[in-house]
């Protein structure tokens, strides 16, 4: 299943099997066969698994692994720039690029399925680099382009993992450390709105603290008060959308129990105040 790109620089069936282009965007599930970079170049959206996830806002890249089922949602007039890589294809020149051990470990999933890479990371501006010059060469296509987008997806893959955005793992403990995960995480859906901290969680999984943190950091790529506040900012967005109800109560039922705290948060994260978002 290859994903929908609009205005795509080369056909999917290209024998170079690398695709440049602009994500089509759906509240759909979506999986697909293919590795995707993104680069979010306008607006912000919310990247969800059924294992958590995260809000990309303008200049985030985020990565996907093959095969991954996630969702983009909460568009707010979000425009992301994609670069696919297919690993499936003999034929297909990343073999050459990437070693095996790698592309094994992204195929059956045994890494991490996907990572955001903000414009904070040292890295950011070197893979926003890679990607801009392989989209760049793909699209004009000048003589021996290809050489070009070849090292770029080099690099681009060198900085992802070299920075430990993904990582390799052993599909034994990654399946431990993901089930420890969806215990910490259900505990959380269910009592966010409450005052929680990370001893209330830990108490409530059997779980230590330094674990459960440890567990945000290395599969979601977060932090647990960053994990808690994107369940209470995303739930207040879907309030403030769908809902007349007064901001002040918003922030009380989103888990918030200062509405200055509540209005300075929301800004940062999206970029608007309660009100100018729901106006929007």
């Amino acid at each position: 299943m290859s994903i929908e790109i609009l205005n795509a620089t080369s056909a999917s069936n290209s024998a170079f099997r690398v695709v440049c282009g602009e994500m089509s965007l759906s509240d759909k599930s979506i999986t697909h066969h293919e590795a995707l970079f993104g680069h979010v170049k306008s607006g912000s959206v919310t990247f969800e698994t059924s294992d958590g996830g995260f809000h990309l806002r303008k200049d985030d890249i985020y990565f996907v692994s093959p095969n991954t089922r996630y969702k983009l949602t909460n568009s707010n007039s979000a425009s992301i720039n994609v670069i696919t890589i297919n690993f499936t294809n003999p034929a297909a020149v990343t073999q050459d690029y990437l070693p095996q051990s790698i592309i094994k470990a992204l195929i059956n999933g045994n890494c991490t399925n996907y990572a955001r890479i903000s414009p904070s990371e040292g890295a950011h501006p070197r893979i926003l680099d890679c990607l801009t010059i392989a989209t760049r060469a793909e699209t004009e296509k000048s003589d021996f382009f290809q050489l070009l987008v070849y090292g770029k997806m080099y690099e681009a893959f060198y900085e992802l993992f070299a920075n430990k955005f993904v990582k390799i793992v052993d599909s034994e403990s990654k399946s431990k450390k993901y089930r420890a995960l969806m215990r910490v995480t259900t505990y959380i859906d269910e009592h966010y709105i409450d005052g929680l901290s990370l001893d209330d969680v830990a108490g409530a999984t059997g779980i230590s603290r330094y674990y459960v943190s440890h567990l945000f950091k290395e599969l979601l790529n977060t932090t647990f008060v960053g994990y808690v506040n994107e369940l209470r900012l995303n739930r207040a967005a879907m309030l403030l959308l769908t809902t007349d109800t007064p901001i002040i109560e918003i922030a009380a039922l989103s888990g918030f129990n200062n509405l200055s705290n509540f209005n300075r948060a929301f800004k940062l994260h999206f970029g608007k105040t309660p009100s100018a978002y729901r106006k929007a």
